[in-house]
């Protein structure tokens, strides 16, 4: 019997005007990011995009609640593994952080912009990182380092966001892999 082809997942609606929003983000700004232009970046109708965005700030809370989703899922992903390796979660979160590739520094421009207008949208971001935060700063030895290397871990970032990393990539290797030694610590 001959194998039956496999088919990759379709994706949702949702998921594909999404993805249409984060591609004019990225190509036209912020500024540019309207229902009209989604419904041309994503060959939806305008009624299909407003089915499942009826405004624009709905769509950015769902550009905003995907990402969410995505830090959420990889943070629970190392937790478990480093469980079962027996290895620090602390750990296994700061070097998760420092490994995963962000999105594109135009598209989170764009979206702290646009969140910039209605502060709000960044409410499931600090809810997740405070709740992140207080579980893991529960179990660390030395919860004022955590902190220490949390903050310098957030400084990474946001140097690469806003195109002001210094660091040659050997020198960020080396930083990061400082920032993991300094947090690792022995399970208790």
């Amino acid at each position: 019997m001959a194998n039956a082809p496999t088919k990759e997942p379709r994706s949702s609606a949702r998921d594909v005007i999404l993805d249409a929003a984060e591609r004019v983000v990225e190509r036209d700004g912020a500024g540019r990011l309207t229902i009209d232009a989604v419904v041309r970046e994503s060959g939806f109708s305008k009624g299909g995009v407003l089915y499942n965005f009826p405004s624009k700030l709905d769509l950015i809370k769902g550009m905003v609640a995907r990402i969410v989703d995505a830090v959420h899922c990889d943070v629970e992903l190392a937790r478990k593994e480093a469980r079962e390796q027996g290895h620090s979660e602390l750990s296994a979160l700061i070097r998760t952080a420092c490994e995963k590739e962000p999105h594109s520094q135009k598209f989170m421009m764009g979206l702290l912009a646009a969140a910039a207008e209605h502060p709000e949208l960044l409410d499931p971001v600090r809810g997740l990182m405070t709740q992140m935060r207080d579980d893991l700063l529960a179990n660390a030895s030395d919860p004022d380092l955590a902190r220490i290397v949390f903050l310098a871990v957030d400084g990474l970032h946001f140097a690469d966001l806003l195109g002001m990393d210094f660091l040659s990539p050997d020198e960020r290797a080396r930083v990061e892999a400082r920032l993991v030694d300094l947090i690792s610590e022995p399970k208790s």
